[in-house]
């Protein structure tokens, strides 16, 4: 019932505008060959075989009026503007959007704060003392060293991150120490620094 109403409509659209094919149906027995109305029973029909090599819009096998020849053109049209979005990108250049303009202005990602000495020492101190900082010793710190208190939440997430990679690294460096031979270790201590 429901199918029906959309063949009927699928048939009343007009061709499109830069096509000289008829629309045809897209429907599960369209595609394997089977008459409207479902198979009989008894035995499957065998799938219907793509034809050998016919001249297709990228020397693929089909029909030109196949409904798998229309679903391959129209994947390669879409596809073809994909490919060039990615020449474009590889080349430097800001590849167009869908419909061709170019894509709108994406937000800056903020340039990497270049801390001083005097700031990285202090940041330093205080990780030393205290891991996690309260949001009123942030805003203090943050104030005395004139930075934001975002910088000062990143500087201290990130050095908390290369605090536990350091510990993880020096863990596995003791473990490969520990499976060395009490005779290898003896080695490795007699070498001078």
């Amino acid at each position: 019932p429901g199918g029906g109403r959309r063949r009927s409509a699928l048939d009343q659209l007009p061709p499109p505008a830069n096509s000289n094919k008829p629309l045809t149906p897209f429907g599960i027995e369209d595609i394997l060959g089977r008459p409207r109305g479902g198979s009989p029973p008894g035995p499957a029909a065998p799938p219907a075989r793509l034809p050998e090599k016919a001249a297709g819009p990228r020397g693929g096998g089909c029909a030109p009026s196949s409904p798998l020849c229309a679903l391959e053109e129209l994947a390669s049209k879409t596809f073809q503007g994909l490919e060039l979005g990615v020449l474009q990108a590889a080349e430097g250049r800001e590849p167009l959007g869908a419909l061709g303009q170019r894509p709108a202005c994406k937000k800056r990602r903020k340039s990497r704060t270049a801390f001083t000495n005097q700031q990285i020492y202090e940041l330093e101190q205080r990780f030393l003392r205290q891991k996690y900082l309260s949001p009123a010793d942030r805003d203090q710190l943050a104030a005395r060293l004139a930075l934001s208190t975002a910088q000062v939440i990143t500087w201290f997430q990130n050095r908390r991150a290369k605090l536990k990679r350091d510990l993880e690294e020096l863990r596995a460096d003791v473990a490969s120490l520990q499976a060395l031979p009490p005779a290898a270790l003896q080695q490795l201590a007699a070498l001078p620094d």
